[in-house]
């Protein structure tokens, strides 16, 4: 777990899956690695979700984490740690879903938006939290809950793009989690993962200014 969570400290991203076919997981996973990307998430509303986590967690053992997203309660946890997930993000604080994951050694992040949820989510023993979806109200938010929350890792979700990742960085954010705009689903089916290199290369530039 704490591998993880240096690892998501150092390169600051975590890229968003959702509705690919498993045998669309390979090249993506290939094009996100080229593009400098270390984790990544396959969410569980993803058909066949977990056999493409097992997949992709046995390829790129050491090379890259790969978590579960959409994980909403216990059993949800349970699932995707048999299949390998290395950390459970979800859009919800789920108490059950929180204990699962500490108890197997594997990162918890559920989702949270006010001061209070956030604040749950720590009692549960969350050190991380998903703050979203953090674009309708801003860096300019997540900046003043970092004042009285400054314990709180969060990572930032909803709406992120190269352009406006690095804002929520200074604002505080600890990483950010990027879905459609990095990985676009019509590249996808075009065949064209060298788009989404390109642009995984962009953001992790924009990222480490």
């Amino acid at each position: 777990m704490s591998d993880v969570l240096q690892r998501l400290k150092n390169s600051k991203v975590i890229a968003i899956i959702r509705g690919i076919e498993p045998a669309q997981a390979q090249p993506l996973f290939e094009a996100l690695e080229s593009g400098g990307i270390e984790l990544a998430e396959v969410t569980l509303n993803t058909p066949n979700a977990l056999q493409i986590i097992q997949m992709m967690r046995n390829k790129y053992e050491g090379r890259m984490a790969i978590g579960a997203g959409t994980v909403l309660n216990a059993a949800y946890a349970d699932e995707a740690i048999r299949a390998g997930a290395q950390f459970l993000i979800s859009p919800n604080v789920d108490q059950g879903m929180i204990e699962r994951a500490l108890a197997s050694r594997v990162l918890p992040i559920p989702g949270a938006l006010t001061p209070t949820e956030i604040v749950q989510a720590m009692n549960f023993g969350a050190s991380t939290v998903k703050l979203f979806p953090c674009s309708s109200l801003g860096p300019s938010y997540l900046k003043e809950l970092k004042g009285p929350l400054s314990d709180v890792n969060l990572l930032a979700v909803g709406g992120i793009t190269k352009e406006n990742a690095a804002a929520y960085l200074e604002a505080g954010a600890f990483s950010v989690g990027i879905g459609g705009s990095l990985i676009s689903l019509s590249e996808i089916q075009n065949g064209n993962y060298s788009a989404i290199t390109t642009y995984a290369k962009q953001l992790m530039a924009a990222v480490n200014q």
